[in-house]
């Protein structure tokens, strides 16, 4: 017996190249996925984060740690789900910072976090 020797249909098929889809539409296939579930009617993924934001900067100005610190802990878990790895990072620091209490460190690392928050609703304003 002899092998069979024309070649396989699927060996024929040009292999053409997948395109490669941006990173601000990875980001906001990411947000649209987990936050797809959690908004309310009428609610998006930006305005999602934006008021997780501007809870936190709320918070800081009332000087009530215990719910910044909640917050920034449901941000951080958040942003672990999506892939905002630096947004999380910077969420975990405010999260030790308001337990220490250190509050110039504690605006700082606010202040940080709504950039990086910033530039993530930049992305997603651009790519949608």
């Amino acid at each position: 017996m002899c092998p069979q020797t024309s070649p396989a249909p699927h060996a024929l098929a040009l292999r053409l190249p997948v395109p490669v889809p941006s990173p601000e539409a990875l980001l906001r296939v990411r947000l649209l996925c987990v936050l797809g579930d959690a908004r309310g009617p009428g609610g998006a993924p930006p305005a999602e984060l934006s008021v997780r934001l501007s809870r936190l900067e709320a918070h800081l100005r009332a000087c009530a740690f215990g719910r910044l610190r909640a917050d920034a802990r449901g941000l951080r878990r958040l942003a672990s789900r999506v892939g905002l790895s630096e947004m999380a990072r910077v969420a975990a620091s405010v999260e030790a910072c308001a337990v220490s209490g250190d509050a110039a460190a504690l605006g700082a690392t606010v202040a940080r976090l709504g950039r990086c928050g910033t530039g993530a609703l930049q992305a997603l304003r651009r790519s949608g």
